[in-house]
């Protein structure tokens, strides 16, 4: 009773073919000649004074990021609060 089962196979080959033929996308090879893309190299190296000031700058960056989070926490949770205990007590 197999009406129609040979198309059902056929189609489960060709989706079988297609998933052998598909390559990752990290796994494409990059024509040199077309592509606008190149390898970076660092010409600039740092020198260990200057990689020691770049990463304190980096920790005082992410200091005053936390910072900043917190005051905007804070604000909305007293906010959020207030409103709640409003509700509760005071409506």
């Amino acid at each position: 009773m197999g009406f129609g089962s040979s198309g059902m196979i056929q189609s489960i080959r060709n989706n079988a073919k297609q998933l052998v033929k598909r390559k990752s996308y990290f796994e494409k090879d990059v024509d040199s000649k077309s592509s606008n893309s190149k390898k970076i190299v660092d010409h600039k190296k740092m020198s260990p004074a200057q990689f020691v000031a770049f990463k304190q700058q980096l920790k005082e960056n992410e200091l005053r990021r936390q910072k900043r989070l917190i005051v905007i926490f804070g604000g909305v949770m007293t906010i959020i609060l207030s409103a709640i205990i409003y509700f509760l007590f005071y409506y």
